[in-house]
């Protein structure tokens, strides 16, 4: 009866060998470290610094991947949380207004993020009381500062520049400076493009329809 339990144990463990090799073979889920982008303007080099400790991991493209983000099913699980992260803000592909300082500063303060699971593995990643409170003001100062070049008093030259560079992708710019309409239909217009995938953050979409409206409205 034992040597039965024996073999059935050696099968069961030469199964289970085999289907976790064949699971390293699915093409779906790898990790990955697309180019950067575009970073916000950082208020201090420090700000940037505690950032990329803390939350660069699931927040940014320069995720230091560990090694069990290789091997499935266990990086199935680790690369989706960092995709989440990435889904949710970017600091390697950023458009300002993709996070507000204030929500910045809510996450930490309250424990939030990062997230608890994620310091188990990474203790690195833990900041100090006054590292939190460094990281807060230095994130809502940097927000603060996009906030000022996006509404501020170019507001004219910020519309144009977002015209050039998230319109031209899809078609040339001169086709949105031949049309003439109402507030209410550039507002229809820049959600269109947003939903066929062009890159505006909220705040970004309200300057642009702004612009779009005062300079090429009826």
């Amino acid at each position: 009866m034992l040597e039965k339990l024996k073999a059935y144990a050696l099968k069961g463990a030469g199964i289970a060998v085999i289907v976790l090799l064949l699971l390293q073979a699915l093409p779906f889920l790898q990790p990955d470290n697309p180019p950067v982008v575009n970073e916000p303007v950082w208020d201090r080099p420090e700000t940037r610094a505690l950032a990329k400790r803390a939350c660069f991991d699931c927040h940014s493209n320069e995720t230091v991947w560990p090694w069990y983000a290789k091997v499935a099913p266990m990086s199935w699980l680790v690369v989706y949380d960092v995709r989440q992260g990435r889904a949710e803000f970017n600091f390697s592909d950023w458009h300002a207004g993709d996070m507000s300082g204030r929500k910045a500063d809510e996450e930490i303060r309250s424990g939030r993020m990062p997230l608890p699971r994620y310091l188990l593995l990474h203790p690195e990643a833990r900041l100090t009381d006054g590292e939190k409170a460094e990281l807060r003001a230095g994130l809502l100062a940097t927000m603060q500062v996009e906030a000022t070049v996006v509404t501020g008093e170019n507001l004219a030259e910020a519309g144009a520049s977002l015209l050039t560079s998230r319109c031209s992708v899809c078609h040339s710019a001169d086709r949105a400076k031949r049309e003439r309409r109402s507030r209410g239909q550039w507002e229809e217009t820049v959600t269109r493009m947003m939903a066929n995938g062009a890159q505006l953050s909220g705040e970004e979409k309200m300057v642009l329809i702004d612009y779009l409206a005062q300079k090429y409205g009826q």
